[in-house]
């Protein structure tokens, strides 16, 4: 009988403990876009069905420091834009992606997914995402 590997829960002084997995489709995006007002993802798994059009936005979840929380320093949010328009996609509050002014965010193309990685949290509250975008 063959055997199933087993994940250790523990690699030397790293303990593993994987934040709940969530998923959110039909997803409607805010018309006319902006980071104010932006509709905030609130799962791992995200597919916006609605980008009416260019630049209409999302917002990640908010950087934190709660550990298994969505939003906690190493956990991914994944947003697919099905719609028939580019999605702009915000961090919330003053966090920012790649870098990129907080008010600005980035585009991802219509037929695209995206991952955003929560890299960082500063003692002054921002939160640093970073993404990576499919072909």
């Amino acid at each position: 009988m063959a055997q199933t590997p087993q994940s250790p829960n523990k690699i030397g002084p790293l303990t593993f403990a994987p934040a709940a997995t969530s998923t959110d489709t039909g997803i409607t995006a805010l018309a006319g876009g902006g980071q104010t007002g932006a509709t905030l993802l609130t799962a791992q798994f995200n597919k916006v069905s609605t980008v009416a059009s260019g630049n209409d936005s999302v917002a990640l979840p908010a950087i934190g420091v709660t550990p298994s929380k969505l939003g906690a320093i190493g956990s991914q949010v994944i947003v697919r834009n099905a719609g028939s328009n580019s999605l702009q996609v915000y961090g919330s509050g003053t966090d920012t992606i790649n870098d990129v002014a907080t008010g600005t965010g980035v585009a991802v193309g219509s037929g695209k997914t995206a991952i955003f990685i929560c890299h960082s949290y500063s003692a002054a509250g921002v939160g640093n995402w970073y993404m990576v975008l499919s072909a």
